[in-house]
């Protein structure tokens, strides 16, 4: 928005002016020749070391500019992001640590500025000294034709007064440059940014997926990353199954997440549902099939009914229907408003609980065709994840394909398939007995390796968590269901 408000003070100033005097220049030109050709090549001269000038402050202007504005758009995420966890901040006292990295940074913003408007300023000075010289050239010129008899000492005004319309465009675009050159580098961000979600007004969607969900040969690299967190991924999920993706921390679940519900493009390769390339949809047909909890919930400063809804037609039942789905409805009716209440910014009227089981009745809007959950439980009660695991066998009863991420075991009891992800990778994928028993034994494994080390006369720990991995497999599959992961 910043960016947006840049551009818009711009085209709305007097700056512009500047553009649309510049077409007239030649003409003025061209009639200050016919007056006399000596006049005229010395407006010519003149415009073009004005001209000069103008490519010269760009140049000594343009890099620490974009540097400042660099800097300023981080500046702004930063304070963003400190007001979402000002409670973090205050509690651990970490408020002057920021204020001066605040201070730090926003001193180097001001110091490339301070920069750049010294530069800018030798120009103008410079361009001033020029525009009265040629001025006086003029004036001169034209006098010292009258004497000759070659010109009229009406001529001599008229001169003057086109030369100073000729070169008045490209002297106010030397003043405004800062302002042009700060325009053009937000319209680069705001083009970049269009460019990367242009969708498709006009497009023909295709119909409504049933669920079907197949990923070829993506990879998919972060922003701000150098290295892809996603590598040559390959799978396919059946409409209406529930699969659930297990794997350290940095495997790139989340990532996963953001391809399959198409918040991020891969680099390479295609996500699809029924066999059509997820950017076939645009964002708004898309998301009528689509539910997402991502492992951040961020919920919006408005009521709950609103939030459940998606801020579009507040449909009663719908919304309670959504509600009920996810299991939340009693939790809403026991706050003080009902779903009425007001959240506040980022749902700060809420616990991290509601706002996740809140979140969940959001995802499942509408009866979409795919829900994805990332770490859905994470924040949630012996209470809460009861209600999940009932809401996701809702889920697959009706024919909904779910993807859940998930650090915690208690929810793979509702999943159909496991995927196990290792640094970007598919490790293990199937049935989630099969896969359970995999990962089982690879605990094993690596238990008596370790316990194969010696120890000294110590009992080795190890050894006693193999024996014990191994007495829980004998003793059945579903009792490690809750061990395994």
């Amino acid at each position: 928005m910043r960016d947006f408000d840049t551009v818009r003070q711009f085209l709305t100033g007097s700056g512009i002016f500047a553009f649309f005097d510049a077409p007239w220049a030649p003409i003025f030109l061209a009639i200050i020749f016919l007056l006399h050709p000596m006049l005229g090549f010395i407006a010519l001269a003149g415009g073009g070391v004005l001209l000069a000038l103008a490519f010269a402050n760009n140049a000594v202007t343009r890099k620490p500019l974009e540097a400042a504005g660099r800097i300023s758009s981080a500046l702004s995420g930063a304070i963003d992001s400190s007001m979402r966890n000002a409670e973090v901040i205050e509690a651990m006292g970490m408020f002057q640590n920021f204020r001066h990295r605040w201070a730090a940074r926003q001193g180097d913003v001001l110091r490339l500025q301070a920069q750049a408007a010294d530069r800018a300023g030798v120009i103008m000075g410079l361009t001033k000294y020029t525009r009265l010289l040629l001025q006086t050239a003029m004036l001169g010129g034209g006098a010292w034709l009258a004497i000759h008899e070659q010109m009229s000492a009406g001529c001599i005004i008229a001169s003057s007064v086109l030369m100073g319309r000729a070169l008045a465009p490209v002297e106010q675009a030397i003043g405004i440059w800062k302002q042009f050159l700060g325009a053009r580098v937000a319209y680069r961000r705001l083009n970049g940014l269009l460019a990367a979600t242009t969708g498709a007004a006009g497009r023909s969607n295709p119909p409504r997926p049933a669920g079907a969900i197949s990923a070829d040969g993506i990879r998919a690299t972060p922003p701000g990353r150098a290295t892809p967190s996603l590598s040559d991924l390959t799978f396919e999920l059946g409409s209406g199954q529930v699969l659930g993706i297990i794997g350290p921390s940095g495997a790139g679940k989340s990532t996963l997440a953001r391809l399959l519900v198409g918040a991020w493009r891969p680099d390479a390769g295609t996500v699809r549902f029924d066999g059509s390339d997820i950017q076939s949809w645009d964002a708004e047909a898309r998301g009528t099939f689509v539910g997402y909890l991502p492992q951040d919930v961020e919920l919006f400063d408005s009521t709950i009914a609103e939030n459940i809804a998606r801020f579009g037609t507040l449909d009663g039942e719908a919304i309670v229907a959504a509600a009920r789905r996810a299991d939340v409805h009693e939790l809403i009716l026991r706050l003080p408003q009902g779903y009425d209440t007001s959240i506040g910014r980022g749902g700060s009227a809420l616990s991290g609980g509601q706002r996740q089981r809140i979140g969940l009745a959001r995802a499942v809007f509408g009866n979409p065709a795919i829900v994805v959950l990332d770490e859905p439980n994470s924040n949630l009660d012996d209470d809460g994840e009861a209600a999940l695991v009932h809401a996701v066998s809702q889920m697959k009863a009706t024919g909904t394909t779910v993807v859940i991420i998930s650090h915690r075991p208690s929810i793979l009891s509702a999943t159909d398939q496991i995927m196990v992800l290792e640094a970007g990778r598919i490790r293990l994928i199937g049935d989630r007995a099969e896969v359970l028993a995999a990962v089982t034994r690879s605990v094993i494994t690596a238990g008596e390796r370790a316990a194969d080390q010696p120890t000294g006369n110590q009992i080795d720990p190890a050894r006693q968590n193999a024996a014990a991995t191994r007495d829980r497999l004998a003793s059945g599959p579903g009792h490690f269901e809750q061990q395994a992961v």
